[in-house]
């Protein structure tokens, strides 16, 4: 049998990450990109809010601030069940929150910069390296 070998012993582990980085990069431009699947608009009192099932293969929320992209502000969302409150922070147009309970409802509660009209919202596989939710 005859058996090719790799020119470069490195070659594998090079394509390997040069795969993760544009798996990466992918994401990062539909994020800032595209809006997300829905959107969550503001209520500071929460009395409007949506369930956002995340089940597998979604392991993470990714928020994005509404119109896109919006790099200035901050806005807050907040996770009713959990508790929790999740800020998109300045410079970014957009954040991830990885393993968030898996059916919980959310507001978006606050904002520093009254040009942001909502936050966006979308289930996703967190593909890792994308900015976390504060």
């Amino acid at each position: 049998m005859l058996r090719i070998k790799t020119k470069f012993a490195g070659q594998k582990t090079r394509r390997g990450k040069i795969a993760a980085g544009l798996a990466i990069a992918t994401v990062y431009i539909l994020a800032t990109a595209l809006p997300a699947a829905a959107q969550l608009v503001f209520s500071s009192d929460c009395r409007n809010h949506q369930p956002i099932a995340v089940a597998p293969p979604q392991n993470a929320i990714l928020f994005t601030k509404q119109p896109v992209p919006h790099p200035n502000g901050t806005a807050s969302v907040f996770a009713i069940n959990g508790l929790d409150t999740y800020v998109i922070p300045a410079g970014a147009n957009s954040c991830i929150v990885a393993a968030p309970h898996a059916n919980d409802n959310y507001c978006f509660i606050a904002r520093n910069d009254n040009t942001i009209d909502g936050v966006g919202f979308a289930p996703i596989q967190n593909p890792g390296g994308l900015t976390a939710c504060q």
